[in-house]
């Protein structure tokens, strides 16, 4: 390799990368492209691709153009209840579950609650 050649070489600029984020109608993230970008214009551009990597892609959505957080939604919640039926357990420790064929002196039952 020349001289000429390897200066070249080492003096050429970067390539050009820009990060696109991809996203569909409601604002939920399709896919991440550095290059090689596919058609369309559903998307935005980041300055720092770590917006995307360092973050849960579950809790991110585009609105208005911006990359946002959304806090995430719990839609179901189970409990347990006292009861007179469901699983026995021992008395007044509800982590100590009861097989069917096993047997203590004071056994209360508790139950599933549900937010629904």
């Amino acid at each position: 390799m020349s001289p000429e050649e390897l200066n070249r070489l080492l003096t050429a600029p970067p390539p050009f990368k820009e990060y696109r984020l991809y996203y569909d109608t409601d604002g939920t993230i399709v896919t991440f492209v550095e290059n090689n970008h596919p058609p369309g214009d559903n998307y935005i551009v980041l300055d720092d691709p770590d917006q995307f990597y360092k973050a849960n892609i579950l809790l991110l959505k585009v609105k208005n153009g911006k990359l946002i957080k959304v806090d995430p939604v719990i839609n179901y919640r189970a409990g347990v209840k006292l009861s007179t039926e469901g699983q026995p357990v021992v008395k007044g420790i509800a982590a100590i579950a009861l097989l069917p064929n096993e047997t203590y002196t004071e056994i209360e039952y508790y139950e599933r609650k549900t937010n629904n």
